[in-house]
């Protein structure tokens, strides 16, 4: 015969349940929200490198485009200025500003663009060691990511840009003259 069951007394282990309590569960909310809390730290630089990755993607793309098309034109239309001169000698000339939209396609008008790009042309390239040879021509490229369509000037001895609140990539790309017209 059981006895606590006449006595009134109750097993200690009656009505207790499995379970965490107060401090522990405090605890593991702390836990939590420590290591969320460093996590939502990193999203701001993640982003960054996010955006800085999608431009040199970009960018890369733009690039090869504009250099595609540089060595699929006439070499003497490409060394010439937009007043269909000869760039001379020791200077360098530009060509049209182009636009390109968030994916890296050209576009007709100056809407909605994000990449802007100037070309540049330098009609003869010194090589090193040797004089300047007139049928390689150097042609550089500026990509610079410019959603706000703030103007952009270059400078007039490099005609190129330089202006620090912009992401401007520049490269540079040979173009040679295929025969001896």
């Amino acid at each position: 015969m059981d006895i606590s069951a006449h006595s009134g007394h109750k097993p200690s282990n009656f009505g207790k349940r499995g379970g965490f309590s107060l401090v522990e569960i405090a605890l593991a909310i702390g836990v939590l929200s420590f290591g969320m809390l460093a996590t939502v730290g990193l999203l701001p630089v993640g982003m960054s490198t996010f955006h800085q990755a999608i431009d040199s993607s970009i960018g890369s793309q733009v690039l090869q485009r504009v250099v595609n098309d540089a060595r699929q034109t006439d070499f003497s239309v490409l060394v010439t200025n937009s007043g269909n001169q000869l760039i001379n000698a020791g200077a360098t000339g530009l060509k049209a500003v182009r636009y390109f939209d968030y994916q890296g396609i050209e576009l007709t008008s100056t809407g909605n663009y994000i990449y802007q790009v100037n070309t540049r042309i330098a009609p003869q390239t010194t090589l090193p060691n040797s004089a300047a040879v007139a049928s390689l021509a150097t042609v550089t490229v500026q990509i610079a990511n410019n959603p706000g369509h703030q103007p952009i000037t270059p400078n007039p001895q490099t005609n190129l840009w330089s202006n620090p609140a912009f992401n401007i990539f520049t490269y540079s790309a040979m173009v040679a003259r295929n025969n001896n017209k």
